[in-house]
């Protein structure tokens, strides 16, 4: 038993020095005569179908990210998308004294302007609130955290449409919080920040919907340009940071009763077929991937995967400048409890694993020798997720050609040996 695992391993491996173009190429005959007839192996090449469907991606953990999202648009296949943000702002130094302060010119909240997706051309409604509540650098939130009505405190709103040339935000706090910072009384609260923390437990900032059109930016909250500053004095500035100290939460929200009718269905009957499958950051769509033709293709034979490609397809017509499609995409293995892990293979060679969006071809490709030869072996498929990578911070989207004709659709390219 031993000897027949070594020997499969061994097929397995050289399995990766064999290059095939496609499934119609002949192989080398040079040197069979010279392999005895009980060690000859059938090498064969096929291409199987794939199910696929499409599922929500609730409850992302979004705490502690670099990147913060914020805006609204309205994608016509998707629906609604709103994005907010919450990060605690904390004194650059200890045992502040505003003492000397005899005027306040300003309270400024400056975001670093880093990236936008969807069509920035709409203004949005932005509201900048005072935290009431306490959040916690140690803990775990999700895309679906929001702060209750009582536990937030309107500082002001704006109108935010960013130039193409800018790249620093700055927004104007109310009066009223600079004042009670240079407060007399309230000294004892600047102290350090574990004093000033619980009495200024940060900002969460949010955004109306769009009516149409709209877009989601990205701020780089850990850039030495993101902080809010104090100017006093006419020419005196106190700086209060934003860093990898801050409790940082990313918050999101759809609408799929404004998306289009495919969509609706899709998420409806998530065990059906459809001629599509869709996937969607920030916390909205993910597909789930299974390979039930395997299990009667290999149901007795000694089977070794020399090479296993899978192949996914973009919508024939997909052809987003707005709404463009990931650069990369993501694949993990679902585990028993319902949890995910990395793929075997990306285990084994991240570099040769694959994700990168094919701009040509209008494809993916993941190489999947390993897991299709566990799953061969007898392991049970629990499935597939597949989403986009960054999918915490920007809001990809993607619409996966989900036909069972090929050359469409989603494949599995396999090429195998028969010992």
């Amino acid at each position: 038993m031993k000897n027949k695992f070594q020997f499969l391993f061994i097929i397995l491996l050289l399995g990766f020095g064999v290059l095939f173009s496609s499934c119609e190429n002949e192989y080398s005959v040079i040197g069979l005569g010279l392999i005895p007839g009980s060690d000859k192996m059938d090498l064969v090449c096929d291409t199987i179908g794939v199910e696929c469907f499409t599922v929500l991606d609730e409850s992302i953990s979004t705490d502690e990210r670099t990147i913060a999202t914020l805006g609204s648009f309205f994608d016509p296949d998707f629906g609604f998308t709103k994005a907010s943000f919450i990060c605690q702002t904390r004194i650059s130094s200890n045992n502040v004294d505003f003492s000397e302060v005899e005027t306040v010119n300003s309270l400024e909240l400056h975001l670093k302007y880093d990236f936008h997706y969807g069509d920035s051309s709409t203004s949005q409604t932005i509201n900048i609130y005072r935290l009431l509540t306490d959040v916690y650098i140690d803990s775990v939130y999700y895309s679906d955290f929001k702060p209750d009505a009582s536990e937030i405190e309107l500082l002001t709103s704006i109108e935010l449409n960013i130039p193409a040339d800018d790249s620093l935000v700055t927004i104007d706090l109310h009066e009223d919080l600079a004042n009670e910072f240079i407060d007399p009384n309230n000294i004892d609260y600047f102290v350090d920040n574990d004093v000033f923390l619980p009495f200024f437990k940060g900002l969460y900032i949010s955004t109306e919907y769009v009516v149409a059109d709209g877009c989601i930016y990205n701020f780089n909250l850990y850039d030495e340009d993101s902080r809010m500053i104090l100017y006093y004095n006419d020419t005196s500035e106190f700086e209060f940071l934003i860093n990898t100290k801050s409790a940082t939460i990313n918050m999101f929200e759809h609408d799929y009763t404004t998306a289009s009718t495919e969509v609706q269905a899709a998420l409806l009957y998530t065990t059906l077929l459809y001629e599509n499958c869709y996937i969607q950051s920030l916390g909205g769509l993910k597909s789930k991937i299974f390979f039930p033709e395997l299990e009667t293709l290999f149901d007795s034979t000694n089977i070794a995967i020399n090479k296993a490609k899978l192949i996914i397809s973009l919508e024939e017509d997909y052809n987003e400048t707005v709404f463009v499609a990931p650069p990369q995409l993501t694949l993990v293995a679902i585990l028993e409890t319902g949890l995910y892990d990395f793929v075997t293979d990306y285990k084994v060679n991240t570099l040769n694993f694959g994700g990168e969006y094919d701009e040509t071809n209008n494809t993916y490709s993941f190489n999947l020798p390993f897991h299709i030869q566990e799953l061969v072996n007898g392991n049970t498929d629990y499935g597939l997720y597949l989403f986009a990578t960054d999918n915490r911070t920007i809001p990809y989207r993607a619409i996966i050609d989900n036909s069972q004709d090929e050359p469409k659709g989603i494949q599995l390219e396999i090429y195998y040996s028969k010992y």
